[in-house]
Parts: structure tokens; C-alpha cells; sequence
């Protein structure tokens, strides 16, 4: 009888646990974690943004000089994005005047470039070789938005082709694509017509001696 007793007793024992356990307290709180992911464009020139051409032998008109490297780009991104370049004037700027006579209003595209970059999904792929930079009204650029005639150093006009557009990431984890290292070079010839451009002087149809200058834009835009 003592046993049968003791038996029931643990049998309430656990029937006491099992009932206490489904009736346990608890209390819950909730925490709304959000996330702000901006996109990031940083163009960054890693060189001096003044580049210096002075003529001042005959060979050096006739040969034109180079320089290498001139124009060093990195391009840090977190999202698809198109780099295109252009002049912000049609032709340079003379601010002193060495002579009374030649022709003052020089091109913009007398200047020309060469990218390390490829970017042969453009038209203007300047791997391929030195190319004039386009004037203002020749690039097509209008309120800083570019179009089809653009010069593009990365990406193009369009979102959908194929090299429409360059990935997001670093230059420093990407260099073959996000860092750029531009030539320039400008060939004036004897007298300075400089035949290497693809818009002609006026008459008279060479160079007035003097010292000049050309703002060349570098833009980078979220894919376009």
C-alpha cells in the first residue's frame, strides 16, 4: 500500500511540472533595424590638373609632344556608372598674344587623348589611339548631360547593352577599369596648322603665337 502510495505521489509530482511548464510567463520586445545603402561616385585625379605644352624648337612643332600620363583618374563606385570627357569651350582661351598676326581661335580639338582604358563598346575608344577631344558644341554635351556624339572613357549612352555601363567597385581592387591613365598630345606643325584635328581652322588658317589655355571636363554619372 506504502508503494502504490509513493508511485501516485510522483505520478502528481510530474503531472505538477508538466502543467507548470505550459503555463510559463514571457515577455517579448521588438527592434526595427533599417538601412541606408547611398550610392557613391567619387571621381578622383591623382595628378596635377595642370598639364603644360610648350613649343619651342622647330622639331618640336614638327613632331609634336606627348605627355605621357598626363591626366591620372580612380573611380570608386557602388553602382553602374559611365565616364565621359569633353571640352567646356569650342576653342581655347588666348590670354597673351605673342604676335600681330595668325589665327587666334584654335580648336579645342587640336588637343588629343589616349586612354589606358578599354572601353571598345564606345564609338570613341581611345585604347585604339589618339583621338581629338571634342569641343563643347561638338560633344553633344548640353547642361552637362551627354549624348550619342559624346566621348565616352568608360560606359556609353544606354543601360541595357553590352558595355552600356562599368561595374560598381574600386580602384584599387579594380585597376584595369577603374583607374585611368590618360596621354595627351598636340601636334602643331610648321606653320601651326595642327593637321592631327579633325576641325579646321579659319582663315588665316594657322596659329597666332601667344599662351593659351582649354578646360577639359572629366564627368562621372550614375549609368546612363
Amino acid at each position: 500500500m506504502k508503494q502504490l502510495i509513493a508511485i501516485v505521489f510522483v505520478g502528481a509530482l510530474f503531472l505538477g511540472i508538466t502543467q507548470s511548464a505550459k503555463a510559463q510567463l514571457s515577455d517579448e520586445e521588438y527592434n526595427y533595424v533599417t538601412m541606408d545603402l547611398r550610392g557613391i561616385l567619387n571621381l578622383t585625379m591623382t595628378t596635377n590638373p595642370q598639364v603644360d605644352f610648350s613649343f619651342k624648337t622647330i622639331a618640336e612643332y614638327q613632331q609634336g609632344i606627348t605627355r605621357f600620363n598626363a591626366t591620372q583618374l580612380e573611380v570608386d563606385a557602388t553602382l553602374a556608372w559611365d565616364l565621359f570627357v569633353y571640352a567646356n569651350t569650342d576653342t581655347w582661351t588666348q590670354v597673351e598674344a605673342y604676335s600681330t598676326n595668325g589665327n587666334n581661335a584654335l580648336p579645342a580639338e587640336i588637343l588629343e587623348l589616349r586612354s589606358s582604358v578599354d572601353n571598345s563598346a564606345s564609338p570613341s575608344d581611345f585604347l585604339a589611339g589618339f583621338e581629338s577631344l571634342k569641343g563643347l558644341t561638338n560633344s553633344g554635351v548640353a547642361a552637362g548631360v551627354p549624348a550619342a556624339a559624346t566621348q565616352f572613357l568608360a560606359g556609353g549612352v544606354g543601360t541595357t547593352g553590352a558595355g552600356d555601363s562599368f561595374a560598381p567597385g574600386t580602384a584599387a581592387g579594380n585597376p584595369a577599369t577603374h583607374r585611368f591613365r590618360i596621354d595627351m598630345r598636340m601636334v602643331p606643325d610648321v606653320p601651326a596648322t595642327f593637321p592631327n584635328s579633325t576641325v579646321a581652322m579659319a582663315a588665316p588658317d594657322y596659329a597666332q603665337a601667344g599662351y593659351y589655355y582649354l578646360e577639359v571636363v572629366y564627368s562621372l554619372v550614375e549609368d546612363l
